[in-house]
């Protein structure tokens, strides 16, 4: 729902809580404990060489095991990585790989590592899994003939095994990397007129590549492919992108069984036609006049380059086994918590069952069928699979073999003897159910919210993500539109600062949830309480002291805090915020009045027409939504000079090109947007709001305004230390540059006027992070100040929990979230709970 189509072009990491080492056995005499869940779709495949959804690796979450695990921290605010099916953590052996083979340098580190397995480790059938089992997995994983979709897991994003992806496409013509990488770099982009065209009307890159396009997959331009498109109907006739339906229909013609066209001078003009319709134009001709000459070389960003492959032994692929530990050697350097990150999760598979599956037809097509049934899969973490009927029922006991059963702790673990799961499409049948006392949780609809927004047993789970009214304040394009609306139509007032504020105090971002998104939680600043700042640790950027300070600066809450204020504490105050503040909108919305009038920005006369973006007019939340905001502003002008003056339109027909409505002047505001992805990273995640080919409001220049920062001690990019200076750059200059790493000239500042003096700063990954945070809040604080993104929800979700079990943690904890069924306690076992519903005659009350 409120997603911009559009690339982030950062990595988007998901933690995802595998089992951990320790657990304790139930007491003896105690009964069975069963979790009872429901999914609407079941899975069919959760083979880990081939599996492709997150419904696919449902089962994995209880069957598998990783290297390390997310795990609570000591204060269980915050999430560490642990050792699970490792000893320790991994011990680097780069020195030992030096040379040409592996191509490891002297001196170089974080390139190889020796992980020392646990001895105890096995299958669900008792047999030993030792170092060989993971190379000889990672083997079959690799196999060239079977293809697996998922063999990129040891050769994608920062995790890449020396020669994986090598020996995968060996003696093939392949196209394993796309012409633009996840950074997007300016420097990336092939000029349209550097292509050749070869034989057959092949293009050809300088380098001589061809380049192909995968149909099913949106390379780095989406994670959304030109084929999900194609499967939702975006390309039919009469639906919102017919105009290309030919063009698309092209495309598929050219790819062969991979889905893979490769690209002609005439397809890549298909492709580019596409791609402007996405964008809610009718070609790339149009889309261009808005989008300049990136609309003709966007199609990079989802097209891959031809590489022809030799052959290779898996000798030389960067896994082995030395002295019984699995040596792991990497193309890159991949440390600290990114490496362990790679290593939560296993390519581990039981090779006889896996071989027993395999098959190859009379036309060489290899298929394996591994991980489709009991019969076909063999489980080595905290739980077996027990039975599978599809679209029925699937079920687990717990793994008696696995390790993490049989050591002491000193809290209860994995309490949870069995686990069904149900499958029950139809929400109301699942609510139903759940009252009954049949399941033990159930995810609420919005139209659910009503009931059961007091119940005690609810529980909301924060996205990652933030939410906005996005403005744009244009000065020649508001006017030019102004004076197509007609006389005495007026739109330029929305470049006057303090109506935005006033737009912004107007709107109570708590009712707004309760009446548009019941689901979602108040938005209140750029980035919400799941952004994690120092993965490292686990420690949120919202807990950093200076990020508290921009909230509250930003909300008008910076002097009502301390002894005899209004809030005792800083979290109590950001506790307090919901965004409205009536008063102070009407002051605004006077001030900007009177400012409009006296710079010639309106008449005396003039009536204020808005026009608001959705993509229909059938989605309840952009429905409710248009109602909501514009009731609040027609609300909160009443006794100022614009009462009766501010009145809205509405655009409910822009579909797939909602996201570029704003920036291609086709309406005035849009809200409901933002990004996703990137939780791990807001250092990288910052440009989307400062970088004109991301931002919803590009009309705001970001190289022209600046941002002072004052550091107490720092070392500028020349290795020279400094103490007390205040920096002042561009805020392009600090969010695009600076943060990547890029070295960018500063000015310093002496009580508030910029010196001569110029100071060299770079703030990449490897720089200190107190260093890097205090950038990014000051970033923050100006993307903040312009009030073109106004901070309006978060995303989130909410549930009831069954009476019957416990949760570890009443909050939401990134990476482990409230602990799972490892940690999932019960106030009844099974008999017990059967004799508690009874006696509330079948029915249980949570509302």
């Amino acid at each position: 729902r409120k997603m911009k189509m559009k690339k982030i072009g950062l990595a988007a990491l998901a933690a995802v809580m595998v089992a951990s080492v320790a657990s304790c056995q139930p007491k003896e005499g105690v009964g069975k404990y069963t979790y009872n869940y429901a999914m609407s779709v079941f899975p069919n495949n959760w083979n880990p060489h081939t599996y492709q959804t997150a419904t696919d690796a449902e089962i994995q979450g209880y069957t598998t095991d990783g290297f390390y695990t997310f795990d609570y921290n000591d204060t269980k605010d915050g999430y560490e990585i642990v050792p699970a099916m490792a000893k320790g953590m991994p011990e680097d052996v780069s020195a030992q790989y030096v040379g040409e083979k592996w191509g490891i340098a002297e001196g170089e580190t974080g390139r190889a590592w020796k992980i020392d397995l646990r001895d105890d480790l096995m299958w669900e059938d008792g047999t030993a899994i030792g170092a060989q089992d993971f190379v000889t997995s990672a083997q079959l994983l690799l196999n060239p003939v079977a293809q697996n979709y998922r063999a990129d897991t040891l050769y994608q994003g920062n995790f890449v095994v020396t020669n994986a992806r090598n020996y995968y496409y060996q003696s093939s013509h392949a196209y394993p990397s796309p012409i633009v990488s996840a950074a997007y770099g300016d420097d990336e982009y092939i000029p349209m007129s550097d292509f050749t065209v070869g034989e057959n009307d092949v293009i050809l890159t300088p380098a001589g590549s061809d380049v192909a396009l995968k149909i099913s997959s949106g390379g780095n331009w989406s994670s959304n492919s030109l084929q999900d498109y194609a499967n939702a109907g975006y390309f039919k006739e009469g639906a919102p992108l017919a105009d290309v339906a030919a063009q698309w229909d092209r495309l598929v013609a050219a790819a062969n069984e991979a889905d893979t066209v490769v690209l002609t001078k005439t397809l890549v003009k298909d492709l580019q036609d596409v791609i402007a319709c996405l964008h809610g134009h009718k070609d790339v001709e149009s889309y261009a006049a808005s989008a300049g000459d990136y609309a003709y070389i966007e199609w990079q960003e989802m097209a891959y380059l031809g590489y022809d492959y030799p052959e290779m032994s898996f000798e030389d692929v960067g896994l082995k086994v030395v002295d019984g530990d699995l040596v792991i050697i990497l193309e890159k350097e991949l440390s600290g918590f990114y490496l362990l990150y790679n290593l939560t999760g296993s390519w581990l598979v039981h090779e006889e069952t896996y071989k027993n599956c395999e098959t190859i037809d009379e036309n060489g097509i290899y298929q394996n069928n591994y991980g489709t049934s009991v019969e076909t899969f063999k489980s080595y973490g905290p739980y077996t699979l027990t039975s599978f009927q599809m679209d029925k029922e699937f079920t687990f006991t717990k793994n008696e073999k696995w390790y993490g059963h049989k050591e002491e702790s000193d809290v209860p673990l994995y309490q949870t003897t069995d686990i069904v799961v149900t499958f029950v499409p139809e929400a109301a049948t699942r609510l139903q159910m759940f009252e009954k006392g049949e399941l033990d949780s159930y995810g609420l609809t919005s139209d659910d919210m009503a009931d059961y927004s007091k119940s005690e047993y609810l529980y909301y789970t924060e996205g990652a993500s933030t939410f906005f009214i996005a403005l744009n304040p244009d000065a020649n394009n508001l006017a030019a539109q102004q004076e197509a609306a007609g006389e005495n139509k007026n739109k330029t007032i929305l470049t006057e600062l303090d109506f935005r504020k006033a737009l912004s105090f107007a709107v109570d971002r708590v009712a707004f949830c309760l009446a548009c998104d019941p689901t979602g939680i108040p938005g209140k600043a750029v980035f919400n309480n799941l952004i994690i700042s120092d993965p490292e640790n686990g420690i949120a950027y919202r807990t950093n002291e200076e990020a508290k300070d921009v909230l509250l600066a930003f909300w008008g809450l910076t002097d009502e805090i301390g002894e005899g204020k209004r809030y005792a504490t800083k979290d109590d105050a950001i506790a307090s915020i919901t965004g409205v503040d009536l008063a102070q909108a009407k002051e605004l919305f006077t001030s900007a009045y009177n400012k409009a009038l006296a710079n010639g920005l309106l008449d005396a006369d003039d009536v204020v027409e808005l026009k608001i973006g959705t993509p229909n007019a059938t989605t309840a939340f952009y429905k409710k939504g248009y109602d909501y905001l514009v009731n609040c502003w027609t609300d909160a002008v009443t006794g100022t000079p614009l009462e009766g003056k501010l009145t809205f339109t509405k655009d409910d027909t822009l579909g797939n090109g909602f996201a570029d409505a704003l920036r291609d002047n086709k309406v005035d505001i849009l809200f409901g947007v933002g990004w996703t992805g990137s939780a791990l990273d807001p250092f990288g995640l910052v440009e989307a709001y400062t970088k004109p080919s991301y931002q919803y409001d590009d009309s705001i220049d970001y190289t022209k305004i600046n941002k002072d920062v004052y550091f107490e001690e720092m070392t500028d990019a020349n290795g020279v230390k400094h103490t007390n200076v205040t920096l002042r750059a561009s805020v392009a200059a600090w969010s695009i540059d600076c943060l990547a790493g890029n070295a960018i000239n500063a000015y310093v500042v002496v009580d508030g006027v910029a010196t001569d003096e110029i100071v060299s700063v770079s703030a990449g990954t490897k720089a200190d992070l107190a260093f890097r945070t205090k950038i990014l809040v000051a970033c923050e604080a100006a993307i903040l100040e312009q009030y073109t993104m106004l901070p309006l929800d978060d995303d989130a979700s909410a549930a009831l929990k069954s009476m019957k079990i416990n949760y570890y943690t009443e909050q939401y904890v990134y990476g482990v979230g409230r602990g799972g069924v490892k940690y999932m306690t019960y106030n009844y076992d099974d008999a017990q709970w059967k004799a508690f519903v009874d006696s509330n005659n079948g029915q249980l009350q949570y509302k």
